[in-house]
């Protein structure tokens, strides 16, 4: 029996060490194995209505701008109009939303006589220049802008694509 027993304890001793993890000098693969590969996304694609809704925008923003110039309704009047008009044609999105906002408060400021029409201008130019800023790193980017794009084109800048 005593002969068995150092021979009992060097098996043990061996069983365990596959058990305990010893660090070893092995080459490290260049591409990991536990990273989580994702379905590819579709490239991002205008909605196919976009560039006509657009258009529609600028003929409501035209027919409004005529009133206003009429004496009919005022700049922040024309402005509250206008978007009500976008969220029936296209609906709401955050890109629209925050620039309609800015199209506001400088619709607001303008008609009371805080800013000129060129400091309106620039405000409006300002915001578009963010949002041309932030929009190749959008993870949601919505499919529709119009409004966004209406401002862009009537300040001569590159449409959000």
């Amino acid at each position: 029996m005593k002969k068995h027993i150092p021979l009992l304890l060097l098996s043990v001793a061996l069983a365990g060490c596959e058990t305990i993890y010893l660090p070893s000098l092995k080459e490290v693969p260049l591409k990991p194995t536990n990273v989580k590969n994702e379905p590819a996304k579709a490239p991002y694609k205008l909605a196919a209505s976009h560039w006509t809704d657009v258009s529609k925008i600028r003929e409501e923003a035209t027919r409004l701008s005529y009133q206003v110039s009429g004496g009919q309704i005022t700049k922040v009047q024309a402005a509250q109009y206008l978007n009500r008009f976008r969220i029936r044609q296209v609906g709401r999105n955050q890109v629209d939303d925050s620039m309609y906002e800015v199209y506001l408060r400088s619709a607001v400021d303008s008609q009371r006589g805080a800013i000129t029409t060129e400091q309106s201008k620039l405000y409006i130019q300002n915001a578009l220049r963010g949002w041309h800023q932030r929009w190749p790193n959008m993870s949601n980017k919505p499919s529709n802008p119009a409004f966004t794009n209406f401002l862009m084109e009537v300040m001569g800048m590159d449409p959000l694509k």
